[in-house]
């Protein structure tokens, strides 16, 4: 999900912060940690705001808090810069009233994009990707003439013995790992 966001820290209530807004309209929030945390997970939160239209947008803490800004665009489409500032006086005639809001379904599309693929990590995947991760001089194969677990590489350190073969289809250059070709799925010969 794709927003602006002005952590403000510990506000006292009555607060008042002034947020511009230039380019088009925005969602404006005010709202309290909890409620920033239903926010980033695309749940229904509470804050002040909401669509605005005009610069600059006022609003005022309702109790002393933890307390965040938010601007997103609505449906996700358009640009807006924005700038915000802490005033030092209370703004008369300012709704102190909190609104429920529910994320759209783009939000929650996205939320659920971002967090696919860390939920659906599993310990197979993880050790996989450790193993790609991992510079490949500490990366080991088993020689096929010697049978010993050593450094990947172009020749086992043991016996000498190349650790790469070709492939009888299409004469690419294949890991000892490989019971396929990666180029042409032509299958590789199980000795060398």
């Amino acid at each position: 999900m794709n927003y602006t966001h002005y952590d403000l820290g510990g506000l006292g209530k009555g607060r008042t912060v002034e947020v511009v807004l230039q380019g088009n309209a925005a969602n404006v929030y005010l709202m309290d940690h909890e409620n920033m945390a239903k926010y980033a997970k695309a749940k229904p939160f509470y804050a002040l705001g909401g669509l605005m239209t005009f610069s600059p947008i006022r609003m005022q803490t309702i109790s002393s808090a933890h307390w965040h800004v938010v601007i997103d665009m609505p449906k996700g489409r358009g640009q807006v810069k924005t700038a915000y500032r802490l005033l030092n006086f209370q703004q008369p005639n300012i709704s102190t009233t909190l609104t429920k809001f529910t994320p759209t379904e783009e939000q929650k599309r996205a939320v659920a994009i971002a967090e696919k693929p860390a939920a659906s990590t599993s310990a197979a995947s993880t050790e996989a990707a450790a193993e790609q991760a991992a510079p490949k001089e500490k990366q080991r194969i088993t020689c096929p003439k010697c049978k010993i677990l050593t450094a990947h590489g172009k020749f086992c350190t043991e016996c000498g013995e190349p650790m790469k073969r070709i492939c009888p289809g299409c004469y690419i250059v294949a890991s000892l790992e490989c019971k396929y070709c990666a180029e042409c799925g032509t299958k590789l010969a199980e000795e060398m």
